[in-house]
């Protein structure tokens, strides 16, 4: 079977010739821990390849910020904090000099939507058919930032979609795509404690921002889910943390339901094979409402939230998760983290519409050695190896450099907030 074959056939309850290797994406602070833990400059730049991951291709550059964004404000910086207005009109908290590279230390303080009428004044910067929001740009047309992180930052360069339609018609990997939803995009708007109180202060503004957000995305991408062959779409959410969800079931059923529906059957009768929400946390509550009138899928599967696979998929026959694999193991003794991984095998093999990797993005306290051992491991459970007996041959961290130096979480919250440890 091909990778694309074998992933549709995983979400769609077929029987496949192994289990895709996928392991999950360590960040960026992730990787420049890694560097001081004998990781190659070649070995970082050609990762997939070094671990041996499966491959897919995205459908090109889809931008769901404000363009042209607001001009951003310094307020006030002391120590290693500046207090600053972003591009979307956010007032937020960030240190100046970063520990490592991608060491996300935004805190909030403000959201740039309280009222209708600010409402109304971000929309004009949320026009769906802006050219700049596939068109790839050079550099020197993206205004400068001091955002020391990619989110919510305007991205130079990228591919057209309409370069990339027949690659997506013949390719042998997956091919995939998301974009933030209505809870997360409104969420970035209002805030979670601000767009909480708008839906019982002023119902009828949020029912209008979920459904312009609902049209923004479909006006979006109605041309190039006509014209290409996508297997999967993730939308992005993030509504929930530990066992519960951030809009309880009733608000979801008038709310986001209605949404989901109309994003279901717009991305269905274009061709898409598989739609998946992005959610951390815990994603029962989601499932009860939108399962499987408006979802495929569901990942990461966060175990610290709350949330077992295996009682997922029993739960709710032919769902689609991928993820799962507590992240958190894998910082521990080989000893229990072996046990963590085989358990998720166990799990994809008996059920089949599971993809095991790592619950969420890697992050930098899981020591570069422990995470290719995983690595390793998972390669030979999906290929059948026996869970209770199988061992790797640990071949990757024979190519790896001396240890300079191992991430302490302490001392990076330390340098990035200015305080003395």
């Amino acid at each position: 079977m091909t990778q694309r074959e074998r992933y549709v056939a995983i979400f769609r309850g077929e029987e496949v010739d192994r289990i895709p290797y996928m392991f999950g994406g360590p960040r960026a602070s992730t990787f420049a821990a890694w560097r001081k833990q004998g990781l190659s400059a070649e070995q970082y730049r050609s990762w997939g390849t070094f671990t041996g991951a499966d491959g897919a291709m995205g459908i090109g550059k889809f931008f769901g910020g404000p363009w042209p964004g607001r001009e951003e404000e310094v307020v006030e910086e002391r120590d290693n904090k500046r207090i600053w207005r972003d591009a979307w009109g956010a007032l937020r908290v960030d240190a100046i000099d970063q520990p490592t590279e991608g060491f996300a230390t935004r805190r909030y303080l403000e959201y740039p939507v309280k009222t209708r009428a600010d409402w109304e004044a971000l929309k004009e910067h949320f026009d769906p058919h802006t050219p700049a929001r596939t068109e790839p740009l050079a550099a020197h047309q993206v205004p400068r930032s001091i955002n020391p992180d990619a989110y919510r930052h305007h991205p130079a360069g990228g591919t057209h979609w309409k370069d990339l339609v027949e690659r997506t018609k013949t390719t042998d990997v997956p091919v995939r795509s998301g974009f933030p939803g209505p809870y997360w995009a409104i969420r970035d708007f209002c805030g979670m404690e601000g767009l909480s109180l708008l839906f019982y202060d002023d119902p009828s503004l949020v029912h209008e921002m979920f459904e312009y957000w609902t049209w923004f995305i479909m006006e979006i991408f109605d041309e190039p889910m006509r014209a290409m062959d996508v297997d999967a779409f993730t939308i992005s959410e993030d509504m929930a943390y530990k066992k519960q969800a951030m809009m309880s079931p009733p608000l979801m059923r008038e709310f986001l339901l209605p949404r989901y529906r109309e994003l279901y059957t717009f991305f269905k009768e274009r061709g898409l094979k598989s739609l998946v929400m992005d959610s951390d946390g815990y994603n029962n509550q989601i499932l009860d409402v939108l399962y499987p009138e408006a979802l495929d899928g569901i990942e990461p599967i966060e175990i610290a939230a709350g949330n077992d696979p295996e009682e997922m998929l029993r739960k709710y026959p032919g769902l689609f998760i991928h993820g799962g694999v507590d992240k958190r193991e894998l910082a521990k003794s080989r000893e229990r983290l072996r046990a963590e991984v085989a358990q998720r095998y166990w799990t994809a093999r008996e059920f089949g519409t599971f993809i095991p990797h790592t619950d969420h993005g890697v992050p930098p306290d899981i020591p570069l050695r422990n995470f290719l051992y995983y690595t390793e491991l998972a390669h030979g459970f999906c290929n059948g190896e026996d869970l209770d007996r199988y061992e790797p041959p640990c071949e990757l961290e024979k190519q790896l450099g001396p240890i300079e130096e191992m991430f302490d979480h302490r001392s990076a919250i330390a340098r990035a907030y200015g305080e003395e440890e």
